[in-house]
């Protein structure tokens, strides 16, 4: 995820076959193992399921997002899953993930303005809030605070805020789990927003509105995807906004999330992209008992045994040095018949 996203987050989590240890006919271990990878590649082929998200996960992007012609911030963004909370949507209480946004980078480029075009420099940072239903993690709430700092013509200095807040109820949910591959699906949202621009440089501006959008949606197979965490299998997914203006994200199973993303605007030009740096998604992850996954206990238990039981034969012998020795019994006196006579 991130905050150059517009889209409803997508992200879902595949099937696994787990194998089992069976000692069986080699004939019949090929045949079972050929029949187990064709179901699994046929349900892998045929639908994608619904991620497991765990309070503590979380995916950190690069991005670059062009915020108005010319201006781009550069850096990363992370979102972390924070909890469940209870909100109501539609009439309806739902308990939501939370997920929080943190971000920050660097802003920089050249913006036309009436005065001719003018150089542009600063930081920004980023910090927001999203919640997804349980169901189809189809987005109901969501809320950006962006900063931008800095100054043009490496003179003059600057300082642009721009806050919203955007609620969502949804209408029709035709792209839900299992998603399938290669289908096509579509999200009738109704939409409420408020968004207010300000800053010490700036003329503060404030405007909402409200109404109703359609998204559509598209799954293809899954292919390759590399990106600075590694390289990853997974699904591209469009997206298609009412304007014209459009998202391909590749979803990856592995991560439980997507590795990498790219927005277009109604032109086709692109405005935005994300690439994964870094995460952790924990329903994946070797189950583990204070701190050591199953098979470094097995490593483990033998030799702390073997050293427990070196140590208990030391001690023993030792225990043996150090024991007093029993008092060695005096001989008895030599036995005579008394004087002897002449």
């Amino acid at each position: 995820m991130s905050w150059t996203r517009r889209s409803r987050q997508r992200t879902f989590i595949s099937l696994g076959v787990e194998s089992c240890r069976v000692r069986l006919p080699s004939a019949v271990v090929v045949a079972l193992a050929l029949a187990i990878a064709a179901l699994a590649s046929t349900a892998s082929a045929a639908a994608v399921d619904r991620p497991s998200w765990t309070p503590g996960d979380f995916w950190t992007y690069r991005t670059n997002t062009t915020l108005t012609p010319g201006l781009n911030l550069t850096g990363t963004a992370t979102s972390t899953v924070a909890g469940m909370q209870t909100m109501t949507s539609g009439g309806s209480t739902v308990n939501a993930f939370r997920v929080v946004l943190s971000g920050s980078g660097t802003a920089a480029g050249t913006v036309s303005t009436p005065n001719g075009n003018v150089s542009v420099r600063g930081d920004w940072i980023v910090t927001g809030e999203e919640r997804f239903e349980p169901t189809n993690l189809h987005v109901i709430y969501s809320l950006v605070d962006l900063s931008v700092n800095g100054t043009y013509q490496n003179l003059v200095p600057f300082s642009i805020r721009v806050q919203n807040t955007t609620t969502f109820e949804i209408l029709a949910d035709r792209w839900a789990y299992p998603l399938p591959v290669g289908g096509t699906g579509s999200l009738e949202v109704a939409y409420a927003f408020i968004q207010d621009v300000y800053g010490p440089t700036v003329t503060p501006y404030h405007e909402n509105g409200t109404g109703n959008l359609i998204f559509t949606f598209s799954m293809n197979p899954s292919v390759s995807i590399g990106t600075p965490a590694g390289t990853y299998v997974a699904y591209p997914t469009d997206e298609i906004w009412p304007d014209g203006s459009a998202q391909r994200s590749w979803y990856a199973p592995q991560i439980g999330n997507d590795v990498r993303t790219e927005t277009v605007d109604p032109g086709g030009n692109r405005t935005s992209e994300t690439t994964l740096v870094g995460y952790r998604h924990q329903a994946l992850e070797t189950p583990t008992f204070l701190g050591l996954t199953l098979v470094e206990w097995g490593i483990v238990v033998p030799i702390v045994a073997a050293g427990t039981t070196a140590l208990a034969v030391l001690w023993r012998r030792a225990r043996r040095k150090k024991a007093p020795r029993p008092p060695e019994e005096e001989a008895p006196p030599e036995l005579t018949s008394g004087p002897r006579g002449p």
